[in-house]
């Protein structure tokens, strides 16, 4: 199976400086603590794109794959903002 991976309209629909961040963010992370990416670049590519949304839109990179009735609640607790707890736990991410 294929997957496309993100259009520039994707990657314009967050800001540039977010999205090297968080490209910069989940490679340095991977090698320093062991995790893995997933073995699809594209869903990756998806991740560090929702990553730098969640920036721009409440200030810190909270999972983009899981859904949150309060965002800004989940932010403040911590527990969801990258690497995640589970991340930290499982060396894996989505």
């Amino acid at each position: 199976m294929t997957l496309n991976g993100p259009s520039a309209e994707d990657r314009a629909s967050v800001s540039p400086q977010n999205l090297a961040k968080m490209e910069r963010f989940v490679e340095t992370f991977a090698a320093k603590s062991g995790s893995y990416l997933h073995p699809q670049r594209e869903i990756t590519d998806f991740l560090v794109i929702g990553l730098a949304k969640n920036i721009d839109e409440v200030g810190k990179p909270l999972c983009p794959c899981m859904f949150f009735e309060d965002r800004q609640a989940e932010v403040e607790s911590k527990f969801w903002i990258c690497p995640c707890e589970e991340m930290q736990r499982w060396k894996y991410c989505h």
